[in-house]
């Protein structure tokens, strides 16, 4: 089982929601509802299934949920995700087996139906979907009791009973224009979960025939009330409208905030992005600078529900409409987004620990493999140049077996001429332990270099110059530049790659090589840069850092007005000689 998944389980909740099957890239290949999230995700990864659930979990690299007040929720939740991302496991419901909608139509003389197809949304407004099929058409009865909408399918040529029973204005028989506004209104609003004046009058009915001793009416109130608060139960997931809302819950601690935003459109939510991101600055400035980030590459709604701080600086660089929902369904669905922000970040924390617990046992194990003490904090080398060009190389520091990236370090390869990876090291591990020398700083408990034998004995060589004594172990790479084997004390010792040790070295490998080609790639990049601006008069070092950093290409320079040089930093003369130095290049070419 992916390690992942094996702790996201663990930490599971005993609460309803709807969950979401992911696969290695991160597509969704199943959604389903739970009544309790810890039984029903857990049964997936243990026991015996049939051979399409086999299918299924073998195909899973990570699962995601929305936590949910009722079942029925998550059960509306998971409608409206299957028709969203229509997922390769799901059953997609076709005919009679999708779940209907109560319409009320745009007719002259409308009518309130129940219906299993969205035709044109000229045609009606939908309210649903409804996972009660029973309980909704009960509701139709009922409002048909309050509210004189047509019943019939055609005009009739005269009068029927609905209209002495004072359900029906009968447009049959009366020609002449009649206004539904405040009818639909008030029929929209009980539809979208106002039900309380409707409740209030059938319970009051129900109460005054018990106190006449009719029971079998007030049987009926109870159960027609019961079935109206089943049929709009579904309003928290689901708000009839067409306009397109996300709901941003947040929630944060010391170090981090959680985001959790539920999208919804047309009414229903279809998607829920979850994020956690490291807190330097404040509250309202990560937020900001997140959500800004996020609606560059996403869909803009209408509108935003949020609950954190005063969002108008948000609201105006957006472009949309921000405000809190106090009242109603759009608040229960922001508390919902809250209530899943707050307990992504308590399940990160528990996932966390347990990680570290992990990442504690498998040093010491590495410890205890290479017999010495247990390194809590690793630092690791790499080089990297382009034949000899651009040399450099980097240090990543692990400590208690977790990346530490504020110790992180980057190096330009200063004395070594040429493509020479043996006196590059030596000039790196010379430069950063003389340093921890002078500076009295703490010294790592283990050195592992990125490559075999050679990078071993340039590490121990310098070591010993300096009279520090720090074990140095290599990870050997195979063909594939894959970790396959440890160099330690002139001996070689095999992996296995399945074990922790194995995955925490390659971690680290793979780890202190990006980054020192990361490097190597933005030094390359300034020196070819720096080469086609290097004829202009006036244009030292610095400046054209701030060209690089501003306009990031040499086709941005070259298209830049005086002005726009200017804005970048260099002063007017010197922006007055880089646009003219291009203008002419351009000229002659």
């Amino acid at each position: 089982m992916i390690a992942i998944i094996e702790e996201k389980l663990k930490l599971l909740p005993d609460r309803p929601g709807c969950y979401q099957m992911r696969d290695k890239n991160n597509e969704i290949i199943y959604v389903g509802k739970a009544k309790n999230l810890k039984n029903r995700v857990r049964s997936y990864f243990h026991g015996v299934h049939n051979a399409k659930t086999t299918r299924l979990v073998s195909e899973i690299a990570d699962f995601s949920y929305v936590i949910t007040a009722s079942e029925l929720e998550a059960f509306v939740l998971e409608i409206n995700m299957i028709k969203e991302y229509d997922p390769k496991y799901n059953i997609m419901l076709k005919d009679d087996k999708t779940y209907p909608y109560i319409a009320l139509t745009n007719e002259e003389h409308p009518r309130l139906i129940v219906t299993r197809n969205q035709r044109k949304k000229s045609f009606a407004r939908y309210f649903g979907p409804y996972p009660n099929v029973r309980a909704a058409r009960t509701t139709i009865d009922v409002l048909n009791q309050i509210y004189p909408f047509r019943k019939c399918h055609t005009l009739p040529k005269k009068e029927c009973l609905y209209y002495h029973l004072h359900q029906c204005l009968g447009p049959c028989i009366h020609k002449e224009s009649m206004d539904y506004t405040v009818h639909r209104a008030k029929v929209t609003s009980f539809l979208n979960g106002d039900a309380k004046e409707v409740l209030e009058d059938i319970t009051k009915r129900m109460l005054e025939a018990s106190s006449k001793l009719e029971f079998e009416k007030a049987k009926e109130y109870r159960d027609l009330k019961l079935a109206i608060e089943d049929t709009i139960a579904k309003q928290k997931i689901s708000i009839n409208d067409l306009t397109s809302r996300d709901y941003i819950g947040i929630y944060q601690d010391e170090d981090d905030i959680s985001i959790d935003i539920l999208i919804t459109r047309n009414g229903n939510i279809v998607q829920n992005h979850q994020t956690i991101i490291n807190k330097y600055d404040s509250l309202e400035d990560e937020t900001i600078n997140y959500l800004l980030q996020f609606y560059e590459v996403n869909s803009k709604p209408k509108e935003i529900c949020f609950k954190a701080f005063d969002a108008t600086l948000l609201a105006e660089a957006l472009g949309i409409q921000i405000y809190e929902a106090k009242l109603g369904k759009k608040k229960e669905i922001l508390d919902m987004a809250n209530d899943n922000a707050k307990f992504n970040l308590e399940n990160k924390r528990n996932i966390y620990r347990n990680q570290v617990l992990k990442k504690l046992e498998t040093i010491e194990e590495l410890g205890n493999l290479l017999g010495i003490p247990t390194p809590k904090r690793i630092e690791a080398f790499d080089n990297s140049n382009l034949y000899g060009e651009y040399p450099v190389s980097a240090m990543v520091c692990y400590i208690n077996g977790k990346p530490a990236p504020k110790e992180f370090r980057k190096y330009h390869i200063k004395t070594v001429v040429g493509a020479n990876d043996y006196e590059s090291m030596k000039e790196v591990i010379y430069r950063r332990y003389f340093r921890l020398l002078m500076e009295e700083g703490v010294f790592p408990d283990l050195i592992v270099m990125d490559g075999g034998e050679i990078q071993v004995h340039a590490a121990k060589e310098v070591l010993e110059g300096l009279n520090i004594d720090i074990p140095v172990m290599g990870i050997q790479k195979n063909d594939r530049h894959k970790a396959s084997k440890i160099f330690f004390e002139e001996a070689l010792i095999s992996l296995d790659k399945n074990s922790s040790i194995y995955l925490l070295l390659a971690d680290i490998s793979q780890r202190v090589h990006d980054f020192a080609i990361s490097f190597f790639r933005s030094n390359k990049a300034k020196g070819l840069f720096s080469s086609l601006l290097d004829p202009i008069p006036g244009l030292g070092p610095k400046r054209k850092e701030q060209l690089l950093t501003y306009f990031v290409s040499i086709d941005h320079i070259k298209e830049a007005s005086i002005e726009e040089l200017k804005t970048s930093g260099m002063p007017e003369a010197l922006a007055k000689t880089i646009y003219e130095y291009f203008k002419k290049e351009e000229s002659q070419s």
